[in-house]
């Protein structure tokens, strides 16, 4: 058994780790995870019982203390995911990609001064499902995914190009409109993807952001449970999940790098749920507690990490 080290610092402060919160079996990490192949070990080169450390910084930033190297981050992605049953085409994904996109959509014409074409860069598009929702005749979309399994199905949709390199990605600009959903929580320093895309935004460029929200509650059930039960929750992947944000830390972190909130998406969540039965033959007692309810979770919902953001 290895127990591998801290080897990382605070990707949002530059600070050491102030402690471990706990170390994960590699064989706990791959049961959280069921897209992954059962010779996962063997693909990786390491055992089952390897542990592998989540951290906090003093600031209480979560995550994962050791950043692996290159090779085993591609095996990983390329090799280690079973990707036939990571594509997925239901209803409910996409249905959430749909209202993603139209609120999307939404800002971008109450913003917009005039019709010219905008260019749309998703960062990180994966399978490209989004590029598909979003590409349009005023939509000239280009997807960005270095995952060579990913971007087989995104090449095979033939409407956008893909990029798969820094240069290529810088050469594309200017951009109007950027899509990084459920990316940051991936990379060993978001801030740097961060300055990337202001490198080539347009003026008042748009970004949409989305990652898993771990606010300070979520990680005390989840290493609570971890350490009664010995099971993860699956967002909780020192190899592919290296950074663990909370609204505040996102919301943070965006505007010390040059981002403005136009609206908070994930905030509307409840509202949006309580909005969808609008309209439904109920009793008008219903009715009346459903608009009630409606009414609240809109002057009281709390900040999230899905975010519409400008770039100052």
């Amino acid at each position: 058994m290895t127990e591998y080290p801290v080897n990382r610092r605070c990707p949002l402060t530059g600070e050491a780790a102030s402690r471990v919160l706990g170390y994960a079996p590699a064989s706990v990490v791959a049961a959280a995870n069921p897209t992954y192949r059962q010779n996962y070990a063997e693909i990786l080169g390491i055992s089952p019982d390897d542990e592998f450390p989540f951290v906090e910084s003093p600031s209480g930033f979560v995550y994962a203390g050791w950043l692996p190297p290159d090779d085993f981050l591609r095996h990983v992605y390329e090799d280690v995911i079973d990707h036939s049953r990571t594509v997925t085409t239901t209803i409910p994904y996409r249905q959430a990609l749909l209202e993603f996109g139209s609120a999307l959509f939404r800002i971008v014409a109450l913003r917009r001064k005039d019709s010219a074409p905008l260019r749309l860069l998703d960062f990180g598009c994966g399978y490209g499902a989004l590029l598909q929702i979003l590409t349009s005749r005023d939509i000239i979309s280009v997807g960005y995914e270095p995952s060579a399994e990913r971007g087989k199905h995104t090449i095979a949709d033939g409407r956008f190009p893909l990029l798969t390199t820094v240069d290529e990605l810088k050469a594309a600009g200017p951009i109007d409109l950027f899509v990084c959903t459920e990316v940051l929580e991936h990379v060993p320093n978001p801030r740097e993807v961060l300055r990337l895309l202001k490198e080539v935004a347009a003026p008042s460029a748009l970004l949409a952001v989305t990652v898993p929200q771990c606010d300070p509650p979520a990680v005390a059930e989840a290493f609570a449970t971890f350490a009664a039960e010995g099971r993860l929750f699956g967002v909780f992947n020192p190899w592919e999940h290296l950074n663990y944000f909370s609204s505040a830390s996102l919301h943070r972190m965006m505007a010390e790098e040059g981002f403005e909130v136009v609206r908070d998406y994930g905030a509307a969540a409840a509202a949006r749920e309580a909005l969808a039965r609008i309209g439904e033959p109920a009793p008008i007692k219903d009715r009346l507690r459903n608009a009630a309810r409606l009414f609240k979770r809109t002057l009281v919902a709390p900040p999230s990490t899905q975010l519409f953001l400008r770039s100052v």
